[in-house]
């Protein structure tokens, strides 16, 4: 694979995950990045194996995490942000 042949995958894979963590769904991200049905494939499946299968790939790893979340809840737990005003 040739330095430019390297340097579009990273760019359609990064372009992809950004896509998708953004909320779009693969088949917007694969229609706007104009790839192939078998190089989404290979993406979402990636996509889906670094951001963990089980959480549907867009939960945090730390939301999983109980001794964060007890940590958290001891220290005075999460922020709440006022509803604002309309």
């Amino acid at each position: 694979m040739s330095s430019e042949q390297n340097k579009n995958a990273t760019l359609a894979c990064s372009s992809y995950a950004a896509l998708r963590h953004g909320g779009a769904p693969p088949s917007r991200a694969r229609s706007q990045l104009g790839l192939p049905k078998r190089v989404a494939f290979e993406l979402e499946q990636l996509f889906r194996k670094r951001c963990g299968a089980g959480s549907g790939g867009m939960r945090p790893k730390f939301a999983r995490h109980e001794q964060h979340v007890r940590a958290v809840l001891k220290g005075g737990g999460f922020p709440v942000l006022p509803e604002r005003r309309r």
